[in-house]
């Protein structure tokens, strides 16, 4: 019993930290789509978040902002477009620093 409690309980935790989805549809150069689905919603927003600061700095941008978040079909997820920038654009001010994201992402 325990050994099977242990195994379930060890499943439950490999699947929290990896059944976080994330789709990625490029809209432009410095745009793209990330529809994120996760099992929790603390997960959504973290994963959400640090896909988007890896994309900024991928793309060679350095900052973006998300645009307005919406739920995808059935709930389970959310989606949102990221709006990338370089530094000293106008779109960077007030926007996020992916760096800082990067840095600040929970283990």
């Amino acid at each position: 019993m325990r050994q099977s409690t242990f195994l379930a309980v060890a499943a439950l935790s490999a699947c929290l930290s990896g059944c976080a989805t994330t789709q990625e549809t490029p809209l432009a150069p410095n745009f793209v789509r990330l529809d994120t689905s996760a099992p929790f919603t603390s997960e959504l927003a973290s994963q959400t978040m640090q896909r988007a600061a890896e994309l900024t700095l991928q793309n060679g941008y350095t900052h973006f902002r998300l645009t307005p978040m919406y739920w995808t079909t059935g709930g389970t997820g959310v989606g949102v477009t990221v709006v990338m920038f370089h530094a000293g654009e106008a779109g960077a001010i007030g926007a996020f620093d992916a760096t800082t994201a990067l840095a600040n992402r929970s283990p």
